[in-house]
Parts: structure tokens; C-alpha cells; sequence
């Protein structure tokens, strides 16, 4: 494009910064956002949320919250990137404090896919009094519990240990599909296996004991496995 003369504009760049962050080349990346800026383009909010993305998937999330910082008017893509990134890139308590920013300042109000972000931090962080303040938060902005939001919830009551709450809010679910389901057979089973793990690592001194351990703790709980899955 460039070797024939043609000038990229804001509709070119967001593809070229896709390809860069679906390759995680953070060269690439950096080339394309120096031409943006040459091109006086950076304050275009589609480019600016492809530059998020493509900071985020290339691991530099000290590079996407800097430029999400100079971001003057913050729209919620904008935010939900940020919030996506923080918590993929295991920054789960950076994510939980963008987003206590983004409710005191009050001029976007967050969705399911924020939520889905910071459910997910919650449960890295195993907050569960945070998550339960989270699922409040669904009714006070008036959002459905579907799956895409339900699995969330699940997977992080599952990994805070609360199952009881887990199975509430999957009982409450209208549809249940797949995702669903695994989110709380998977709490279930880490619950059982993390429990028991003490126990099997006290009498384990070598890698053929543990899986005989596992072994013989998967056949003795074969009968409760088995009744989470029918």
C-alpha cells in the first residue's frame, strides 16, 4: 500500500494493529502506532481502542494503561479493554482499582463485559465479599443473568471456595448451556482436589506416590463425580 503511494487513514490501522496483536509482535505494533501519531490519527477513538488491544495481547499493559491515561474522553470500549487486559494479563488488583476509578467517576456506566473482566480478577484474587458485592452490582444496573455473565460468577465463587453461592447462581439460570455447566463442574472438582491436596502431598515422596493418590482419590469419589455430572 505504502510502496504504491496511498496514504492509510483511521480505517486502515485498526487492521494493521490486529495483525500485530494476533501475532503478539510488539515491533510491529510500535511502527504502527509511530505512524499514527505522524499521521495525527491518535486521537481517533477506533484507533485508539486497536492500540489498547494490540498493547494488551503483546503482554505491555504498562504501554495500554499509559495510553488509556492520555485517552480524553474514555467511552465504555475504552474502559472494557483496559479492564480486559489487566485481568488476561493476571493484574487482577490493577483491574479491581480501574475499576472502582470508573464507577466514582460516574460517566460511563459498566456493562456485562466490565463485570465479566472483574469477576474474573475477583476470583484470581479470591475476594469473595468483592464478588458478592459484584453480583449485587448486576441487579443495581439492571443487567440479565445470562450465561456469558452466569459462567463469570460461577468461575469465581468456584475459585473463592464459596460453591454454595456458585450453585445459587447457577440454579438461577435460565438457560444453562455448556460453558455453564463446565464453570460448575469445575468448581466442584477443584474444590475437592484442593482440599484434599494437603492431605495427599503429607504422605507423597515421590511422583509415582502422588499419582497412585490421585488415583485412589478419584475412585473413592468416583460416586460424587459422577452424581455432578448427571
Amino acid at each position: 500500500m505504502l510502496r504504491c503511494g496511498l496514504r492509510p487513514d483511521h480505517y486502515t490501522f485498526p487492521f494493521v494493529l490486529l495483525a500485530a496483536a494476533n501475532l503478539q509482535s510488539l515491533y510491529h505494533g510500535l511502527a504502527a502506532h509511530a505512524s499514527i501519531f505522524k499521521l495525527a490519527l491518535h486521537d481517533v477513538d477506533h484507533v485508539q481502542h486497536s492500540l489498547l488491544t494490540m498493547y494488551a495481547r503483546c503482554g505491555q499493559v504498562g504501554l495500554a494503561r499509559k495510553l488509556f491515561d492520555e485517552i480524553v474522553v474514555r467511552d465504555s470500549v475504552s474502559w472494557n479493554l483496559m479492564l480486559s487486559g489487566y485481568a488476561k494479563m493476571g493484574c487482577a488488583g490493577e483491574a479491581v482499582e480501574l475499576f472502582r476509578r470508573m464507577r466514582s467517576e460516574g460517566l460511563v456506566e459498566p456493562d456485562e463485559v466490565t463485570l465479566v473482566s472483574v469477576l474474573a480478577a475477583c476470583g484470581d484474587l479470591g475476594d469473595v465479599s468483592l464478588g458478592m458485592w459484584l453480583e449485587e452490582l448486576v441487579g443495581e444496573y439492571g443487567l440479565v443473568l445470562n450465561s456469558f455473565l452466569g459462567s463469570s460468577m460461577i468461575d469465581m465463587y468456584g475459585k473463592c471456595g464459596d460453591l454454595d453461592s456458585a450453585r445459587r447462581v447457577f440454579d438461577r439460570l435460565a438457560k444453562k448451556d455448556l460453558v455453564a455447566w463446565n464453570a460448575m463442574i469445575t468448581g466442584y472438582i477443584s474444590f475437592l482436589f484442593r482440599n484434599s491436596l494437603s492431605k495427599f502431598h503429607s504422605c507423597c515422596s515421590s511422583s509415582l506416590q502422588y499419582l497412585t493418590v490421585v488415583n485412589l482419590w478419584c475412585h473413592s469419589n468416583k460416586d460424587l463425580l459422577l452424581s455432578i455430572l448427571v
